[in-house]
């Protein structure tokens, strides 16, 4: 009986620290230790070797360069609903803006040293964070940010290079086919224009492009280098035929990302039974902690579904707490500030539950099918 029992036990803390290592972390410690088992090798090296200032090439979705261009881990966890223990976690230390990078920095710092000193790190960042904000309120009419020019057109950014490049480069750049020239300086000259001129981070050169509706930096260097090369070879710029080519591209991406949640969407039908995966938080620390035991399941059944704003309305048929499930909270729906470029939390928190044998509307995502 005591062997048994012991084996009952043993498989028991088995099962825990298997959950343990699939849980998300909710702080910098947490982080490097769960990167270190989740991060392939190839990775690992090659977020050791890189450049501090350039962490956030190494992984998607800035990436370029396979095999290191897939690795979503930390972008997943910056995105949107993507792990709210780590964001509120840097939320709370007033960090915003640079949520991958601190991320990055602190895995990189592991990977050499086998530790980190988390005390440390949040002080550089947050020391980066009060520049950002400080530099947020003039950098989109500023000439200069961080001591660099910053062009206010696409006339000016030709002029800036002529400066920076000599007659023989300049032969050398007309001599090239122009896809050519783009795809050679794209990672090098390119990505200095899209740090130094703030494309990433905002300034009077990315307004003038996003005037054009024109949003991603690495559009905008893109139009930069074929209008210089088109200007170096006197050549018509075609700029709207440019801007017109990224746009269509983007309505594409669109389109396949919708047809991939029509497809994903469809799969949630009248009658089918779910599991609520508790996005929206959870109504007490006990279920918080009998969830993270896995002693603790909502279940569900589908109503009514909405095609146009794919959204289900579910039947909560089975939960562990009587408060039932939080199906809305306004703290993860944060409010995008236009003239800030920033996400903030809302003024008031608003929290909704749901509780059993009652129905309500949900995103699709909060429930996973049981097949």
């Amino acid at each position: 009986m005591k062997k048994i029992l012991l084996i009952s036990i043993l498989l028991f803390l088995t099962s825990l620290n298997l959950f343990a290592q699939n849980k998300l972390p909710e702080n910098l410690q947490q982080a490097v230790i769960f990167l270190g088992k989740d991060c392939p090798d190839r990775v690992k090296k090659q977020i050791k070797n890189i450049h501090n200032d350039s962490l956030i090439y190494s992984v998607y979705p800035f990436a370029k360069t396979n095999p290191y261009q897939d690795y979503r881990t930390i972008f997943n966890w910056t995105s949107e609903n993507g792990n709210p223990r780590i964001t509120k976690y840097l939320n709370k230390k007033r960090i915003f803006d640079h949520q991958s990078e601190i991320l990055l920095y602190a895995f990189k710092q592991y990977l050499i040293n086998g530790k980190i000193t988390e005390k440390e790190i949040l002080t550089k960042y947050i020391v980066l964070q009060k520049k950002t904000d400080d530099n947020n309120k003039v950098k989109y009419t500023t000439d200069s940010i961080n001591s660099v020019y910053i062009p206010k057109d696409l006339q000016d950014c030709f002029a800036q290079i002529n400066i920076f490049w000599n007659e023989d480069t300049k032969t050398q750049v007309r001599a090239l086919k122009e896809e050519e020239f783009t795809g050679k300086v794209h990672l090098g000259f390119g990505m200095w224009m899209r740090n130094n001129w703030q494309l990433w981070g905002g300034s009077r050169l990315s307004k003038y492009f996003n005037d054009l509706k024109i949003y991603h930096p690495d559009d905008m260097s893109g139009i930069i280098l074929v209008s210089y090369h088109r200007y170096l070879n006197s050549k018509e710029i075609k700029l709207e035929e440019q801007v017109k080519y990224y746009q269509d591209y983007w309505e594409s991406s669109e389109k396949k990302a919708r047809k991939g949640k029509i497809e994903e969407f469809s799969k949630y039908k009248i009658g089918d039974k779910l599991n609520f995966n508790y996005q929206k938080g959870f109504v007490s620390k006990e279920q918080e902690d009998r969830y993270d035991n896995d002693t603790c399941m909502a279940t569900g059944i589908i109503t009514e579904r909405n095609e146009k704003d794919f959204l289900i309305k579910v039947k909560l048929t089975e939960t562990c707490d009587k408060k039932g499930v939080i199906y809305y909270d306004n703290e993860e729906h944060r409010i995008y500030d236009p003239k800030t470029k920033r996400w903030s939390k809302p003024p008031k928190r608003i929290i909704k539950k749901v509780k059993r044998n009652n129905e309500q509307w949900f995103e699709y995502k909060d429930w996973e099918t049981t097949e």
